[in-house]
């Protein structure tokens, strides 16, 4: 049985106060305006409302039919106005408002790959593909396909091909976070990549394999920053999220299986003397999956410490990194 459980996020967050049956699977939940948008497994998004009174209306909800049954919707993001819907390799556009359809289009060549992640910031979505190293970058106004970035490259200059199962070599966990990008891959492997809108910083490279001095991957520009802002509209000026990876940051400290999650939390503020460091604030970044491992030394023989023989570094953890934040602290 599938169900959404409603609790209050102000006192008693333990007690259940509504229990919503669903007819599958719910894969994604996001807030947008005062509604609720669900991700299910057979195709359609649900759509709660509230009632003029505040509490959520008890007399069902709005279904918006994204695809075909046989497939599901993986994921949900709000862009701007705009809620987008990853249903198999294309990006399904509706509008906040009047949860009309506004634009569908593919996010990938392989109509059997699926799109599992999308992350929103300024003027640009970041995408990634189900079993693919390249993460993708699309103009969230006019949908231009902006900007390739293949990890694997990069992963494997790193850290080597002997610690590395290529087979596993793809983006499991995506997030954004203070203009800076996180990725974590199938072998838990976790990036870092700020993310800049300086189009000169970027490698650019043609379809042809080329060598690079550097430590990033294949990166592809499609349009340059002039042609990009003239057909932006009113978002001309936003920022563009290009990803230059010879800026990459990769964390020694990893899961021993696929990442599964990122959150950002944001930290108390930091204490100090200087003005300009008090503009700075602590923000926590947490990584999920199962295992943990230091790629510096690789496995270690622990003996087993629980009652079921299980090492702890074989158990489920969460790995969190401090990082320093500008004020304000967003997502965006």
């Amino acid at each position: 049985m599938f169900s959404i459980y409603i609790h209050s996020a102000v006192t008693q967050w333990k007690r259940c106060l509504r229990r919503i049956k669903m007819p599958d699977a719910v894969l994604s939940i996001i807030h947008f305006k005062g509604k609720v948008f669900a991700a299910l497994a057979n195709g359609t998004v649900a759509v709660f409302h509230r009632c003029k009174g505040g509490e959520w209306a008890d007399f069902g909800y709005h279904s918006i039919r994204i695809g075909p049954a046989t497939s599901s919707v993986r994921c949900l993001c709000v862009v701007a106005n705009n809620i987008w819907a990853a249903y198999k390799n294309c990006i399904v556009v509706v509008d906040g408002e009047s949860l009309q359809i506004v634009k569908v289009f593919a996010a990938h060549p392989r109509r059997d790959s699926q799109v599992r992640a999308v992350q929103w910031i300024g003027a640009g979505v970041w995408l990634s593909i189900r079993l693919d190293s390249t993460l993708r970058l699309y103009h969230a106004h006019t949908f231009e396909h902006l900007q390739d970035v293949d990890i694997e490259p990069y992963v494997t200059k790193m850290l080597g091909t002997s610690r590395l199962d290529f087979s596993y070599m793809r983006t499991t966990a995506l997030m954004v976070s203070n203009r800076r990008i996180w990725i974590g891959t199938g072998t838990g492997v976790v990036i870092s990549v700020p993310l800049s809108d300086s189009i000169e910083q970027k490698v650019e490279t043609s379809d042809a394999k080329k060598t690079s001095n550097g430590p990033g991957g294949l990166v592809r520009v499609y349009k340059d920053k002039q042609e990009v802002s003239s057909n932006s509209g009113s978002s001309s000026g936003a920022f563009i999220p290009y990803c230059n990876l010879t800026q990459a940051q990769l964390s020694f400290h990893g899961h021993k299986d696929s990442v599964k999650f990122f959150i950002a939390v944001p930290g108390a503020p930091r204490e100090a003397e200087e003005d300009q460091e008090a503009e700075l604030r602590k923000m926590l970044v947490i990584s999920g999956g199962d295992g943990y491992i230091d790629f510096r030394i690789g496995e270690e023989n622990e003996p087993p410490v629980t009652t079921k023989g299980v090492r702890a570094r074989d158990m489920s953890h969460l790995i969190i990194w401090e990082v320093d934040a500008e004020l304000p602290v967003v997502s965006k």
